[in-house]
């Protein structure tokens, strides 16, 4: 369906997002398929995804400079190419002893790219389509994300069967040259840039103490909105990612189908939800923090059901429901929430702004994890999820403020 405010280099934009999202999906399926089976070792593999973890948080401030000092169209350009030669050049390693190595390094340097290309491609959005449009463009984007993310793994698992880690590296390498291919045809509109200081670290000084600024005493509500998000992400993704294997697999005793089956509920409204979100766009004035409150609420019947020693398929039911609500208000929110940074924070400034709350979201994942990972050992499940729908209730109810300086 057509939208007033999009035209071909939004849909070249979304385009080249939606190849190059679907080559990431399937090189991370290829990549752990690859060391699992070289090594054995689960620990090994932790370690590797831990290490390459670490750049998208350190480095989000450098990307978040380079997409608003550089030529965003011509960044995202280079970043795929180095992404397609890096993944192809990795391919001749990975037949000899040291393979695993050549991954990990492979791991490590897409790590690096990303934390770059993530601030880059959601600086450039608003130059892609009219401010009006902004909701439905993120909408789109995080549809492709989604879709991505759910069809990746399942075509990996068969090219992996199949034909092997190479075959499906050089799929990915091209899916990323491709990618760059599209990106070249992008027009964005131009973005006044402010005085460089002189020298690249005065001038990343400069940019960062700039945003700063920026926050603390011109947008305050952003300051509260980032807040607000790493909350939300600490606890909902604590509770679901730690919880959704743990509960299933060990305090239900289930067996990995209906873990697999939950999870493609899961992928399914997130989904909804960005269809969901667009159809909300111009309608949430003041309405956005309900939209958290219900992400508790909906936790509330499975803590209950836990509580009450209910049958394994009712608290499997209950579990997979609340997740699915969740996920399908988190989508909402993150639709609504990004659109208001993109619309007030100038375009010189955008790329560090949205790197900020990349690393903010970011940080609350692990720490998240680590918290319901304690919890969930040390307390009856029922009220771990009980306690956790509350504090998201008051937390939705207590960003009412902050939601409605931003017109949310």
């Amino acid at each position: 369906m057509r939208r007033k405010g999009f035209d071909g280099n939004f849909a070249l934009l979304a385009a080249g997002q939606g190849v190059s999202l679907l080559g990431n999906s399937v090189l991370d399926l290829a990549l752990s398929m690859y060391v699992l089976e070289r090594t054995g070792s689960a620990a090994v593999y932790g370690s590797m995804l831990a290490a390459a973890m670490l750049p998208a948080v350190l480095l989000a401030p450098l990307g978040g400079v380079l997409a608003d000092r550089a030529d965003r169209r011509r960044l995202m350009v280079w970043l795929d190419v180095l992404n397609g030669c890096a993944v192809l050049l990795t391919i001749p390693f990975l037949r000899g002893e040291g393979g695993v190595w050549a991954a990990g390094a492979l791991m490590v340097v897409l790590s690096v790219l990303g934390a770059v290309e993530t601030p880059v491609v959601q600086a450039a959005l608003p130059q892609a389509v009219t401010a009006g449009a902004l909701e439905y463009a993120n909408a789109v984007v995080l549809q492709i994300s989604m879709l991505s993310a759910m069809a990746g793994p399942a075509l990996g698992g068969v090219m992996f069967g199949v034909f092997g880690a190479a075959p499906m590296l050089l799929v990915c390498g091209v899916c990323f040259l491709a990618t760059a291919g599209l990106e070249r045809l992008i027009r964005l509109k131009p973005v006044e840039q402010s005085p460089a200081a002189g020298g690249m670290l005065r001038t990343f000084r400069q940019d960062l103490a700039a945003s700063v600024r920026l926050l603390c005493r011109e947008q305050i509500a952003l300051l509260g909105l980032l807040g607000l998000t790493a909350a939300l992400a600490m606890l909902c993704n604590g509770v679901a990612g730690v919880g959704a294997p743990f509960l299933i697999r060990t305090s239900l005793a289930l067996d990995a189908g209906w873990y697999g089956a939950a999870g493609s509920a899961l992928g399914t409204f997130g989904i909804l939800g960005s269809l969901a979100a667009g159809f909300l766009a111009g309608k949430m004035r003041g309405c956005l923090h309900w939209v958290l409150a219900v992400m508790g609420v909906f936790l509330l019947p499975a803590g209950a059901a836990f509580l009450m020693n209910a049958r394994p398929l009712v608290c499997y039911g209950m579990l997979v429901a609340a997740f699915c609500g969740m996920q399908m208000c988190a989508v909402v929110f993150s639709v609504f929430a990004r659109s208001a940074m993109q619309r007030r924070v100038p375009g010189q400034m955008l790329g560090k702004l949205m790197a900020l709350g990349a690393a903010v979201e970011t940080c609350g994942q692990p720490a998240g994890q680590l918290v319901y990972g304690v919890l969930f050992d040390a307390c009856p499940a029922g009220w771990v999820l009980l306690l956790t729908g509350f504090l998201v209730l008051a937390l939705g109810l207590a960003g009412r403020r902050v939601l409605a300086r931003l017109g949310l």
